[in-house]
């Protein structure tokens, strides 16, 4: 149930009637509304995609740790063009959650926009983060590399990586699932060019 101050707020930036649309499931009228959503104010836009999110997907992130196979995933992109790309992005991130079916898989790769973005973009209707795990400088981490951790000895540090995302995930009241490598994993990703919104 979306709050009272996100429906206020969704109305003074003109976006009620397309949450109305939304929650009676014409996507016919909500995409006809792509150009409002392309102009609205970013922060109502934010609430109501996550408002779509949280009824329909709730707090679970999927999170490919491969890039997933193409088809009922939709991967938002960042803007090769640059630019604004942060407030650009969140916007497209949004608007794919706004005009996507019920249920939609929305996803943001974090090793291409950064761990920091991909958590903003949680916020903004994206259900699910896909990704290898790098180390600092953006290399993969090699099989069977270790850490020295006090207490524990010896950890893989692809696992020190792992807890490091399910603790971000956890403070923003998300809860972490993994889903299976490319070629056995039943869901795949549909990417949303950079350019477009």
């Amino acid at each position: 149930m979306t709050s009272m101050l996100v429906k206020r707020s969704l109305l003074a930036a003109g976006l009620g009637p397309v949450d109305e649309a939304r929650a009676n499931g014409d996507l016919v009228a909500v995409k006809a509304a792509v150009p409002l959503l392309e102009k609205a104010d970013l922060l109502p836009l934010g609430a109501l995609a996550d408002a779509i999110r949280a009824r329909e997907v709730g707090a679970e992130v999927h999170v490919h740790l491969q890039a997933p196979n193409e088809s009922l995933v939709t991967v938002v992109h960042a803007d090769p063009e640059g630019g604004a790309a942060g407030v650009t992005f969140l916007r497209r991130v949004a608007i794919a959650r706004i005009t996507s079916g019920p249920k939609a898989r929305i996803a943001v790769d974090w090793v291409e926009i950064g761990l920091e973005l991909a958590q903003v973009a949680l916020g903004f209707g994206a259900s699910e983060l896909s990704g290898a795990v790098v180390n600092k400088r953006g290399l993969p981490i090699a099989d069977g590399e270790t850490r020295k951790i006090k207490g524990q000895g010896n950890v893989a540090f692809s696992d020190i990586k792992l807890r490091e995302l399910e603790g971000l995930l956890a403070r923003v009241g998300r809860v972490v699932t993994y889903a299976g490598a490319p070629a056995a994993e039943n869901a795949s990703v549909t990417a949303v060019p950079g350019a477009d919104a």
